[in-house]
């Protein structure tokens, strides 16, 4: 049965907005538009347009709950229960100074993408003596700033071995470092999804922390997601996004989630017209409830 054409609202940052290498924008322009439907970019929290569906793209890890309200005026509202994917909400297997754990482990920072939206934001709203601080935290020690060197994870081989200050800087945690073997390669997948459509992207590395930077293969796009992570992606509230996981000897362990995934500046890709595609179809499920 063919659905009907939604007025669209992408509800974005004040300071943060939609940037159209995002997943989301290249979905709806270059799919929801093809077939008829309105896209609107409403930037900030201010009064809303009319429309249909919202869909809250606001690009910081904690989302100010006047942006969460807005959304959830509209008929359907995607991503309205998904105010915070800080790392302490998203993944249960954080490691404290004093667990017994001590295998490998990887700090990371509780914010997503190193809290660099939220760098960004207090920029914008503080002129130039907010770009003269960041200037000056950048050649200050990370024992003090509490940030990690060039904004990348810190891996150690023993839990014992991550410093003191680590453990007592609020904004980073500590994640034991499980991995996936395939082969003598390692394993991450990228698990895109909107409403009941969905793909995964696995990426294989020589390092143990696969990131797109390392990755030396793709396995072909594929929809194999252990029942625990769907799961894991209902209590999270996450109807549209981007989740990162391994299997580490039969259990998935949940790395990430992001709800406004980007492909970068890569602008002819068979593969991320695949994965724009399967998230662009699962808008239909929304616009069977209206």
């Amino acid at each position: 049965m063919a659905t009907r054409r939604a007025a669209v609202v992408i509800v974005t940052g004040r300071s943060l907005a939609l940037d159209p290498n995002a997943t989301l924008a290249r979905a709806a322009f270059a799919f929801w538009s093809a077939r008829g439907h309105r896209i609107i970019v409403h930037d900030g929290a201010g009064p809303p347009p009319a429309g249909d569906v919202a869909i809250l793209h606001v690009d910081l890890t904690r989302v100010p709950a006047a942006y969460c309200d807005l959304v959830a005026r509209y008929p359907v509202a995607i991503n309205a229960r998904v105010a915070d994917i800080s790392k302490r909400r998203v993944c249960p297997d954080l490691v404290s100074a004093g667990d017994a754990y001590d295998g490998p482990v990887m700090v990371k920072t509780d914010l997503n993408h190193a809290g660099i939206p939220e760098r960004q934001t207090r920029i914008a709203a503080g002129g130039m003596r907010a770009r003269l601080a960041e200037a000056a935290l950048r050649h200050l020690p990370a024992s003090w700033t509490g940030r990690l060197p060039n904004d990348e994870y810190v891996v150690f081989a023993r839990k014992g071995q991550v410093p003191r200050w680590v453990w007592r800087t609020p904004a980073l945690v500590v994640q034991p470092l499980y991995t996936e073997r395939r082969g003598g390669l390692f394993a991450m997948h990228q698990w895109y999804c909107l409403g009941d459509s969905d793909c995964v992207s696995t990426f294989l590395s020589h390092q143990p922390v696969v990131k797109l930077s390392t990755a030396v293969a793709r396995l072909p796009l594929h929809r194999d997601v252990p029942d625990a992570l769907r799961r894991r992606r209902a209590e999270l509230g996450v109807d549209y996004g981007k989740l990162d996981f391994i299997v580490h000897e039969g259990r998935p362990i949940l790395l990430d989630a992001n709800r406004t995934p980007n492909e970068g500046a890569v602008t002819t890709s068979g593969r991320i017209a695949e994965i724009c595609a399967a998230v662009a179809a699962g808008l239909d499920f929304y616009l069977r409830r209206l």
